[in-house]
């Protein structure tokens, strides 16, 4: 998905240095519209999670791990996206788009909506510990685990050739 790069607001912001419920009151505050976009490693590779604000609310999410294709949007993003921002390093971008082209961004890509709004009462990066399990559920049928010289030779009926 390409979503427009033209107004950066923040440029590679380290992630632990960011007080990220402040940062979403502010851009709550601005009525923001535009998007944040964290790059950081976590146990599988890269993440990045992409989160889509509309006057200062969360509209819409991505969540990537370029590794291994998965791509996951709206709904089902949400978790994965809030895990990344759990990290305990990464790289913030913040980019500003008009208001049109946040609608835009929203009309055409109808699986990235998902709407999640933010108050002082209702912070949603509160408390965040990022949790190996989620992604290791997610991945269990990606990620290859090692088969045994046994498990290999059962596997392709070459068993005759084992010493017994």
């Amino acid at each position: 998905m390409n979503l427009p790069v033209n107004n950066p607001i923040v440029r590679n912001a380290p992630l632990e240095k960011i007080d990220l419920n402040q940062l979403f009151l502010e851009l709550l505050e601005r009525k923001f519209d535009g998007y944040c976009h964290l790059t950081a490693i976590g146990k599988y590779g890269f993440e990045e999670s992409i989160i889509i604000l509309s006057k200062g609310q969360i509209t819409g999410l991505i969540f990537l791990i370029s590794g291994y294709d998965i791509e996951l949007y709206g709904k089902e993003a949400v978790l994965f996206c809030f895990n990344t921002y759990a990290l305990p390093s990464g790289r913030v971008n913040i980019f500003g788009l008009t208001e049109d082209q946040a609608k835009l961004v929203l009309l055409f890509n109808d699986k990235i909506k998902y709407s999640l709004s933010i108050s002082e009462k209702k912070l949603p990066f509160k408390n965040l510990n990022y949790n190996e399990k989620l992604l290791d559920d997610l991945l269990s049928k990606k990620v290859a685990k090692e088969k045994s010289s046994k498990e290999l030779l059962n596997e392709y009926n070459l068993t005759d050739l084992t010493k017994e």
